[in-house]
C-alpha cells in the first residue's frame, strides 16, 4: 500500500504525470460543454480567478492590514480598506467586461492538411452604454510566450458600446478528413490585471480538410489521357451540318467556349448548347487515377492522395485556359470529367473523405 501511494505521489510530481492530470481535467471540462456555433456569455459560463499579480496584491494587502491592526495606525487602516475596495471593484469590472458578449462562428473554408485554418469569429457587444476592452481570443492550446502569429496565438479585440467586430484565430491542421474545431477561449484581465475572467466555447460546425499538397509533384501525366466512351458517343451524335471546330456543350466547359450564335439556333431547334473545340483540335479528357497514373508506384495511400490533390489544382488551371477537362478515379469511386471551381472542390472533397478498403490496406502493408 505504501509503495502504491509513493508511486502515485511521484506520478503527480513528475512533468509527465502533471501533463496527464491536466489532460484528464481538460477532457472532463470539455465533455461538460455543449457544442454550439453561437454563444452568449453570462454568469453560467463565465469563470474568474486572481492572476499572479492578484495573489501578490492579496499578500501585500494582508501584511498591510495585519501591521495596521498590530500598530493601531489609522492611516494604515484607511489605505488597507482603500486597496481592498479597489480590488473588489476590479473583480466586478473584470467579470462584467465579458458579461453579455456574443460569439458567432463564421463560415469555414477547407484547406489542405499542413496549412493553417483561419476561423472567423464575430464578437457582439449587446450592452448599449458600456464597452468591452482588452479581450483575448485563443483557439486550442496556447502558443509559447512571445508568439504573436500562428496556431495558439491570442487575437486581441475591443468593442465599443453596441458594436461588433470580427477576429480570425489560427488552427493547425495535421491530416485530411473532417476536423472538429478545438476549444476556443476568450478571456480578459481588464482593468487592473488583478483578476482573469474567461469562458470556454466549443463550436459545433466541422470543416473538411483536404489532403496535403505534394511539394515534389511532377507535371500532369498527359500521356494518360484517354477518350472516354461517353465522349466518343457525343462525338458521333454531332450533326453532320455542324462546322468543324464545334461540338456539343459538355458540363464544365468555360463560358467563353460557348458559341452563342450557333447555340441560339441549336436551342431554337430543340438541341443543347454548342461549344468551340480548343485550337489544337480534339482534346481528350484527362483522367487522374489512383492506381494507373504514372509515378504512383512506390507511394503509400496518403502520398498518392497528396499527389492527386496537386494534380487536380494543376488540371483546373489548365482547364481554365482552354485545356482538357479532367476526371478522378479512386478504388471504388469514379468522378466524371469536368472543370470549374465546383468540380475541383467535389474532387478534393472526395479525396479528403475517401477511405481505403481492407484489400487496399493489406496491399499497402505488404508494399511497406
Amino acid at each position: 500500500m505504501m509503495s502504491r501511494a509513493r508511486a502515485l505521489f511521484s506520478l503527480g510530481r513528475s512533468p509527465k504525470g502533471a501533463g496527464w492530470i491536466v489532460q484528464r481535467v481538460s477532457a472532463w471540462w470539455e465533455a461538460r460543454l455543449p457544442r454550439r456555433d453561437q454563444l452568449t456569455l453570462n454568469q453560467r459560463n463565465l469563470y474568474i480567478l486572481p492572476t499572479r499579480a492578484g495573489w501578490s496584491f492579496a499578500l501585500v494587502f494582508t501584511v498591510l492590514l495585519l501591521a495596521s491592526i498590530n500598530e493601531q495606525v489609522n492611516l494604515g487602516y484607511a489605505l488597507s480598506f482603500l486597496l481592498g475596495g479597489a480590488s473588489m471593484a476590479a473583480l466586478y469590472q473584470t467579470h462584467g467586461n465579458l458579461h453579455g458578449v456574443n460569439l458567432r462562428l463564421l463560415t469555414l473554408r477547407s484547406v489542405h492538411a499542413g496549412q493553417v485554418l483561419r476561423v472567423g469569429i464575430t464578437l457582439s457587444n449587446q450592452h448599449r452604454k458600456l464597452g468591452r476592452y482588452g479581450l483575448r481570443i485563443t483557439a486550442g492550446p496556447k502558443a509559447p510566450e512571445g508568439t504573436t502569429e500562428g496556431p495558439g496565438s491570442p487575437q486581441h479585440a475591443e468593442l465599443s458600446p453596441g458594436s461588433d467586430c470580427t477576429v480570425e484565430v489560427d488552427v493547425a491542421t495535421h491530416q485530411r478528413g473532417w476536423l472538429t474545431l478545438p476549444r476556443i477561449t476568450i478571456d480578459t484581465c481588464f482593468p487592473l490585471g488583478l483578476f482573469r475572467a474567461w469562458a470556454y466555447w466549443l463550436p459545433q460546425t466541422r470543416v473538411l480538410i483536404w489532403p496535403a499538397l505534394d511539394a515534389h509533384a511532377p507535371a500532369l501525366p498527359h500521356e494518360h489521357r484517354v477518350v472516354s466512351s461517353e465522349q466518343s458517343h457525343r462525338a458521333t451524335s454531332v450533326s453532320s451540318d455542324m462546322p468543324e471546330g464545334l461540338r456539343d456543350y459538355r458540363r464544365g466547359d468555360p463560358q467563353r467556349w460557348i458559341a452563342w450564335k450557333k447555340s441560339s439556333h441549336a436551342l431554337a431547334s430543340g438541341t443543347g448548347l454548342v461549344s468551340r473545340e480548343p485550337a489544337q483540335g480534339h482534346s481528350p479528357d484527362l483522367w487522374l487515377d489512383f492506381e494507373q497514373s504514372p509515378g504512383m508506384s512506390g507511394l503509400d495511400a496518403e502520398a498518392r492522395l497528396s499527389r492527386l490533390a496537386s494534380w487536380l489544382i494543376q488540371a483546373e488551371q489548365q482547364a481554365s485556359s482552354q485545356g482538357p477537362i479532367y476526371g478522378l478515379r479512386l478504388p471504388g469511386v469514379s468522378l466524371s470529367c469536368g472543370a470549374g471551381p465546383h468540380h475541383l472542390r467535389h474532387c478534393l472533397d472526395t479525396l479528403a473523405t475517401w477511405a481505403p478498403s481492407g484489400a487496399e490496406q493489406a496491399r499497402q502493408r505488404r508494399a511497406a
